[in-house]
C-alpha cells in the first residue's frame, strides 16, 4: 500500500483481494472515496506501477477547477 498526495488530494494505491491495483481518493468537498481500478484503466500490475500511473494521469490532467 502506498499513500501519496497529488493535486492536493491524498491518494491510496493498494492491491485488492483479486490482485487488482486500486487507487482511492476523496475530494476536498466530497468525503466519498472514489475507487479506480488501475489494472483495467492503466495496466498496472504492482502498487509501484499504480503510483506511477496516478502521477502521470494528474500531470496530463491537472485540476484547474476555479482557475483561469
Amino acid at each position: 500500500m502506498a499513500k501519496l498526495k497529488v493535486s492536493g488530494k491524498v491518494h491510496v494505491v493498494k492491491k485488492n483481494k483479486k490482485g487488482d491495483v486500486i487507487v482511492d481518493h476523496a475530494g476536498k468537498n466530497d468525503p466519498k472515496w472514489d475507487k479506480i481500478n488501475l489494472t483495467k484503466k492503466a495496466g498496472a500490475k504492482t502498487v509501484k506501477e499504480g503510483v506511477k500511473a496516478t502521477k502521470e494521469w494528474h500531470k496530463k490532467n491537472p485540476h484547474t477547477k476555479g482557475k483561469k
